[in-house]
């Protein structure tokens, strides 16, 4: 069996110095760490049923489109990944067509997972943010 990629995936002596000369640059400071994301991406790989959307924001790039994929589609390296945002919010099953859509609220137990690990997170609306890089940058953050 291929193992699969973790936090450090595609992460060379090159991407270390584009990584090392940005944070510089901008003056960030480190807040996450490759063992605390590959606590985080174990855990959601393991979970089973439902799993949460996610989209991160790179220290030299835009932000990514919202994706589910926990395998093969995460920002590899993490020590790029500024924010992590995940979704809390599971669309439940239709009860019919004319009555309103509804959700099965997962924000206790994604941030109960999320504060055990140490990362430095918050909670608005339904996403909760994690920070991989300080100062905390609300960019694209749901009002509270």
């Amino acid at each position: 069996m291929t193992e699969l990629p973790m936090a450090d995936a595609r992460q060379n002596d090159k991407s270390r110095k584009i990584i090392h000369a940005t944070v510089a640059a901008r003056n960030l400071a480190g807040a996450a760490n490759n063992t605390k994301w590959n606590e985080l991406i174990s855990h959601f790989r393991q979970r089973p049923g439902w799993r949460p959307s996610y989209r991160s924001k790179s220290i030299k790039g835009p932000r990514s489109d919202w994706d589910v994929e926990w395998f093969y589609h995460l920002p590899f390296p993490f020590a790029y990944v500024e924010w992590f945002d995940i979704g809390l919010w599971e669309q439940a099953p239709s009860l019919g067509v004319l009555l309103p859509q509804t959700y099965i609220d997962h924000t206790e137990e994604i941030s109960t997972v999320v504060a055990r690990i140490g990362f430095e997170f918050e909670v608005q609306a339904d996403v909760l943010r994690i920070w991989g890089y300080l100062p905390k940058s609300y960019e694209d953050f749901p009002p509270a």
